[in-house]
């Protein structure tokens, strides 16, 4: 286990908004990863902190601890990461763009599609049908990827722009509304103590 990313899970399991973190760019995932290991007391070292988060029950506190003390640090990171995504979208839809502009006048796109899609079905039709050998499976399976692949790529480049700016939009509503997404949060009072009083007093008015 040499990478960050391979205990996003364990970690994400305790503290939500901290998984992406450990899945995005290296240096990010490793710069958490060091306060991670820091705030357990553990070698800065992927597999130093998931043997103390499995074998020590005090690690998931230790843990929330940080993530709550740390929540503004981690909230903007996750942020970073969001804008990032948008403007690997951007490119990726001035792509498709440019492509629809050179080939606008031209039918080929269309044919190749409709092509694809023919071989897809034929493809599919003849798996089921037909048995294939054990010595040519791999190849079989290798060729229906490459073939449906290629499917996948041409439908993106007639619904690619609309899919990607609804995607855009959702990531752009999410940041609006104060979040990253759906379970991501970061530990509280009432999940430190794990009580509902801790819960009562995140309520109170101060």
């Amino acid at each position: 286990m040499s990478d960050w990313k391979d205990i996003a899970t364990t970690v994400g399991r305790i503290a939500g908004t901290v998984a992406p973190l450990l899945s995005g760019p290296v240096g990010v995932a490793a710069t958490i990863g060091a306060q991670i290991a820091g705030a357990l007391g553990t070698d800065n070292r992927p597999d130093a902190v998931q043997r103390e988060l499995v074998q020590n029950p005090g690690a998931a506190l230790k843990l929330q601890q940080w993530a709550h003390e740390e929540r503004e640090q981690i909230r903007q990171a996750n942020l970073k990461l969001v804008e990032l995504h948008l403007k690997e979208t951007d490119l990726f839809l001035d792509d498709v763009k440019n492509a629809r502009t050179q080939h606008h006048d031209s039918p080929m796109p269309a044919r190749l599609t409709l092509s694809l899609a023919i071989m897809v079905v034929a493809l599919t039709v003849a798996l089921m049908v037909m048995p294939v050998p054990d010595s040519s499976k791999e190849v079989v399976f290798y060729l229906a990827g490459q073939i449906v692949t290629a499917f996948l790529a041409a439908v993106t480049y007639w619904l690619g722009s609309s899919r990607g700016s609804a995607e855009k939009q959702k990531q752009i509503d999410r940041i609006a509304g104060g979040h990253i997404g759906p379970g991501n949060r970061v530990a509280g009072r009432g999940d430190l103590d794990g009580s509902a009083a801790g819960r009562r007093a995140d309520a109170r008015p101060q």
